[in-house]
């Protein structure tokens, strides 16, 4: 939840955290349809319906909007929770990639692409996607592949840094720079054909 809003409820001002999923949906919309430069807090407040005095009273910038905005995409805090760990450690990796990039919603994947487009110019808003997004994601990978390894095996810190770029480095890369479109046969050549073979020499059998 952001900071302001802690603030405001702490203050005893009621707070409708309905909004909250409407203003962020309203952000990728705007995203999607006129790009990063293009977005501001106005447009939001006119998509979402609602006083921009609503809207900086959760977030104190665009930048902040568009991280949360980002990050609402497929929170982290219920991703573990969409996940079906009786499936493969194959199965769960490709889910997840599926799940964070939701690579079966155009018009996400436009607002990513858009945002995308304005982190090398946006120091704060780079810096803010990578502590909110790389941490988180990389956590979560240890957490799927920890259970499948052997009694004695454990992943290097720099194996699991790899792993937890390989997928978000190709589909950014993708989305950002050339244009196009993913799909799940794509995350599946990338578990299968990259992710894969780090992790199977440390699997049990079987």
């Amino acid at each position: 939840m952001p900071e302001d809003v802690n603030e405001e409820i702490k203050r005893g001002r009621p707070m409708d955290l309905s909004r909250n999923q409407v203003i962020l949906e309203a952000t990728l919309t705007m995203l999607a349809e006129v790009g990063y430069d293009g977005l501001t807090i106005e447009a939001v407040a006119t998509k979402a319906k609602v006083g921009k005095a609503t809207i900086y009273r959760r977030w104190s910038s665009k930048e902040a909007l568009v991280i949360d905005a980002s990050a609402s995409i497929s929170p982290f805090k219920t991703l573990c929770q969409k996940l079906d760990f009786t499936k493969t450690l194959r199965d769960q990796l490709i889910d997840l990639l599926c799940f964070v990039f939701r690579g079966d919603h155009e018009h996400h994947q436009k607002a990513l692409t858009a945002i995308g487009s304005a982190i090398p110019h946006n120091k704060e808003l780079e810096k803010g996607l990578h502590n909110d997004f790389y941490q988180r994601h990389r956590r979560t990978i240890e957490s799927i592949v920890n259970p499948f390894f052997k009694e004695g095996c454990e992943l290097k810190q720099t194996d699991l840094d790899l792993l937890a770029d390989i997928g978000p480095a190709l589909i950014t890369y993708r989305i950002f720079l050339i244009g196009k479109p993913f799909d799940r046969a794509y995350i599946e050549r990338i578990v299968d054909t990259l992710m894969m073979p780090i992790l199977t020499p440390l699997m049990k059998q079987e």
